[in-house]
């Protein structure tokens, strides 16, 4: 199902330069989900693009995924290469553009002016796990498997794995991705 396509739609939103769903009032960290029911409804038209002249998340892209107003290549996205980009290193052409980010990026995000309405969710399932609070970077580097599967139980960063984000972090910590 294309949610994005259906929530755009609907009227929840529109689709920003940045390419995710932006709600006025609420931004865009959000998830989106349907439900198909064989029920005739009614819902509210499209609402116009608002981003306007802005290019502030353009402009943030350290990798230059955004490579024109909505158009991202996700194959030079952080996200891309910190979650989907499976058994291989990460080109060394992006090294030193990842920031602090091993999983995932929100950079995008972060600096759309829509977001400034965001509110951080109450939901005690999307808090971190207490622990994770507590590690350093040098607990980040040292991480062994079975702290990795406790911490990340039922975890969207199982996805990556273990190996993954052992990669992840060499790479942005500026380590041999090797070993």
């Amino acid at each position: 199902v294309l949610d994005k396509a259906w929530a755009k739609k609907g009227g929840l939103g529109w689709v920003g330069k940045n390419s995710n769903l932006i709600t006025p009032g609420a931004g865009s960290f959000y998830f989106i989900a349907e439900l198909i029911v064989d029920v005739e409804l009614d819902y509210d038209g499209a609402i116009r693009d608002y981003c306007g002249t802005c290019t502030k998340c353009l402009d943030a892209c350290p990798t230059q995924a955004i490579t024109e107003p909505y158009v991202v290549d996700g194959s030079k996205c952080i996200s891309y290469f910190t979650i989907e980009l499976k058994d291989q290193l990460i080109p060394q052409n992006v090294a030193g553009q990842f920031g602090n980010w091993v999983f995932g990026c929100d950079i995008c995000q972060d600096v759309c002016p829509w977001n400034r309405f965001s509110k951080p969710t109450q939901e005690p399932q999307f808090a971190p796990h207490p622990d994770l609070q507590n590690l350093s970077a040098s607990d980040w580097q040292d991480i062994t498997h079975e702290v990795f599967q406790a911490l990340f139980k039922q975890s969207p960063l199982k996805r990556t794995g273990y190996e993954g984000l052992k990669r992840n972090i060499k790479f942005v910590t500026g380590q041999s991705q090797l070993g």
